[in-house]
C-alpha cells in the first residue's frame, strides 16, 4: 500500500457565498493529490504519459462529513491499494 499527503489552502474562488467549498471542486483536489503522489514516486504526469501510460478516472465516490471552508488548510491523502511500480 502506498499513501501520500498533500496540503492545500482553500482559496476564495473555490467557495460559495457562505465560504464553503463547492462540492464540484473536490474532483480537482483529488487530481492534485494524484499528481503529487506521482511526483513523490519520482515521475511527473507528463513523463508517465510519454511512456504511453494513461490513467483515466473511471469512478469517484465522495462522502462529505465536514465542509471545507475558505482559508482552511486541507490534506489530500491518495491511497494506492494495489500497484506495480514502474522502474525509472
Amino acid at each position: 500500500m502506498f499513501i501520500t499527503e498533500t496540503q492545500i489552502r482553500v482559496h476564495y474562488a473555490l467557495t460559495d457565498q457562505m465560504g464553503v467549498v463547492y462540492y464540484g471542486h473536490y474532483a480537482q483536489f483529488y487530481e492534485i493529490g494524484r499528481t503529487e503522489a506521482i511526483r513523490q514516486i519520482g515521475f511527473t504526469y507528463k513523463e508517465i504519459e510519454a511512456l504511453g501510460i494513461i490513467m483515466p478516472v473511471v469512478e469517484i465516490h465522495s462522502k462529505f462529513l465536514k465542509p471545507a471552508k475558505y482559508d482552511d488548510l486541507i490534506t489530500i491523502k491518495p491511497l494506492l491499494k494495489n500497484y506495480q511500480w514502474i522502474i525509472k
